[in-house]
């Protein structure tokens, strides 16, 4: 997954984003496609629709660099809501059109929706996850994933068992987050219609991002030309 960014490094990304700088937004995909893709099949399981969402995020990057409010969070951070916000969208019009071909057989609306929110947290968890500092997701990972007690934990790391204690308690509280956080579409201060289009720059055909399980049979290009910036 994408690493974490100092502040200037964002502000500077947007800038030139806002710029039409179209090798900003390779540089952007290199460092986040990873985390983009994982979040998106995370919530969709299916892997022809992690790269559709893929490309719709960065095309929606490329098209609305000014969204993006430094002030509000790091880069990674919005990336990673408007990825959410895209899959959870997506599974709800996949589910929508699943209950209309099941015809009496469908599942409830109550259920539908119960699937979506718990998609939703499990997508937002692993980002928390992947977020934390390490010694945090370090010492999550052995009690909970290799099933290790607190003393067990300390002694891996090589900590003492109130720091081993202290680190799970903080993990866990941060993971409790996840239950918390609605998905909200990303706002739109700029409409297509008065995006800047640049057409002279035309952005890199982005590579299949790096799958974690195996290579979808996706597109590897862009999404084409909307109404904003030119792709």
């Amino acid at each position: 997954m994408g690493h974490d960014a100092p502040p200037r490094w964002d502000r500077r990304m947007q800038q030139r984003l806002a710029r039409g700088e179209a090798a900003a937004l390779g540089e952007l995909y290199d460092r986040f496609a990873s985390l983009v893709h994982s979040l998106a099949y995370r919530v969709l399981d299916d892997e022809t629709a992690a790269d559709r969402i893929t490309r719709e995020v960065f095309g929606y990057i490329w098209e609305h660099p000014d969204t993006y409010d430094p002030k509000q969070g790091p880069l990674r951070s919005w990336i990673a809501g408007i990825t959410r916000h895209q899959a959870v969208a997506r599974l709800r019009q996949t589910e929508a059109a699943s209950a209309r071909d099941c015809g009496e057989d469908a599942p409830a609306p109550a259920e539908i929706e119960q699937k979506i929110r718990e998609a939703s947290t499990a997508a937002r968890a692993d980002y928390i996850v992947t977020s934390m500092p390490a010694p945090l997701r370090a010492a999550l990972e052995l009690a909970y994933f290799q099933r290790r007690d607190y003393r067990q934990t300390a002694a891996d790391l090589g900590v003492t068992e109130d720091e081993a204690r202290r680190r799970l308690r903080l993990g866990l509280q941060l993971l409790s987050t996840a239950h918390n956080q609605q998905v909200a579409p990303p706002a739109h201060r700029t409409t297509y219609a008065s995006s800047r289009i640049r057409a002279s720059s035309a952005a890199p055909r982005l590579p299949q991002p790096p799958h974690a399980r195996h290579a979808g049979p996706g597109s590897t290009s862009p999404p084409g030309p909307g109404r904003g910036r030119a792709l």
